[in-house]
């Protein structure tokens, strides 16, 4: 659940690993409001830190080289995602049978979105439908029409339906046998039916692919967990004291960002959020106040030392740098990602990305599974 959950956090941060969250006014640096009073942003990086050995850190990390094995696993985990179905002599519904269903669900009488389906298959007991659904089904046999009166569950994402007494209408066509491809039996034939989208025409483009994929998944998490590591090590050798009332801000700021971003993409309340995570509000607070304070912590170093090291904004690196947010995470120009952050803010997380690439470029690392440092991301 904690991992789920600052997946989401992290997912709604969208500029930087190292900047941190914020907006428009998380720009500022050293400077002073319109009306002469003292922003939280306004510090002086010299006051926050005192920068320790930043140049040959030593970090050990483990191996991101795939294996024939990891190959295989991901193939097996993907093909247990897609079954097939034979059919059976089974005429009476049992617990643990896969059935084939019809099913209409109706609202005062009125069919609702997302509640209909023909030739569904479901295993009873898998709970994939509300309580009562799959367990209203045991006992009845082939072709029996039964209607289900049952209640949705106060917490339901969908709020119209949220407490709702509905009913279902469903007919059992059949019971049937699932059966999976394995990496030793998928066929040419199944691949190019079931993942053409993907781009496999056969087992071996399938194989070519995944290991591809696993490849560029593991240089991103080597990226990640290097940055990781270099944080922890300057933690260790650096003190870094936050600016009073910095941290307050950005949080405020980073709360605001994420409630709206719950409204506008998903049309959900912080509540309705909290409720589908299992988690409780003081919990997600004290994430949060983690996860921001651990940013702001990191963008300080960063600045520190891009300081130090009279790192500034090239150009023709920042233009490329922008471009890359841009198609990253969907903007739909520069022009947008701009409006969103502002100039001087994208420019202080590329200023800390380039402070970042330098720690890196003059550390020792070594890549040794058997010895590495507990910073990998995790699985």
């Amino acid at each position: 659940m904690k991992k789920r959950m600052i997946v989401l956090l992290a997912a709604l941060c969208t500029v930087s690993l190292i900047g941190g969250c914020g907006d428009k006014k998380a720009a500022k640096n050293e400077t002073e409001v319109s009306d002469g009073e003292t922003s939280a942003e306004a510090y002086n990086v010299d006051d926050c830190v005192k920068l320790g050995e930043y140049k040959g850190l030593e970090l050990t990390l483990g191996t991101y080289e795939v294996t024939e094995e990891d190959v295989r696993n991901n193939i097996e985990s993907t093909l247990a995602s897609y079954p097939s179905y034979e059919d059976t002599d089974k005429t009476v519904v049992e617990e643990g049978d896969v059935v084939n269903i019809d099913y209409e669900g109706l609202k005062d009488g009125v069919a609702f979105d997302g509640g209909t389906a023909q030739g569904a298959n479901l295993e009873i007991g898998s709970d994939s439908f509300i309580d009562g659904f799959e367990d209203g089904l045991i006992g009845n046999k082939i072709g029996d029409k039964v209607e289900l009166n049952l209640t949705f569950p106060e917490g339901y994402q969908n709020a119209e339906l949220a407490g709702q007494a509905v009913v279902f209408k469903v007919t059992i066509n059949k019971i049937v046998e699932e059966k999976f491809m394995t990496y030793d039996t998928v066929t040419d034939e199944f691949v190019a039916s079931n993942f053409v989208s993907e781009g496999y025409q056969n087992v071996d483009d399938m194989k070519k692919g995944v290991r591809e994929k696993l490849e560029s998944n593991n240089e991103a998490n080597k990226k990640t967990d290097t940055q990781n590591a270099v944080f922890e090590k300057l933690r260790e050798t650096s003190t870094v004291t936050l600016p009073d009332g910095l941290l307050d801000q950005r949080i405020q700021e980073y709360m605001d960002q994420f409630t709206d971003n719950l409204k506008t993409s998903y049309n959900m309340e912080l509540a309705d959020y909290l409720n589908g995570t299992g988690s409780t509000e003081d919990e997600f607070n004290q994430q949060v106040h983690q996860y921001i304070e651990d940013s702001l912590t990191n963008q300080l170093l960063m600045e520190a030392i891009a300081k130090k090291e009279k790192i500034e904004v090239d150009e023709e690196g920042f233009a490329e740098y922008k471009q890359g947010i841009v198609t990253d995470f969907g903007y739909e120009n520069e022009a947008a990602l701009i409006e969103q952050y502002g100039e001087d803010y994208v420019k202080n997380a590329y200023i800390s990305d380039k402070a970042m690439d330098f720690v890196i470029d003059n550390a020792k690392v070594t890549y040794d599974a058997e010895n590495a440092d507990k910073t990998q991301t995790p699985e």
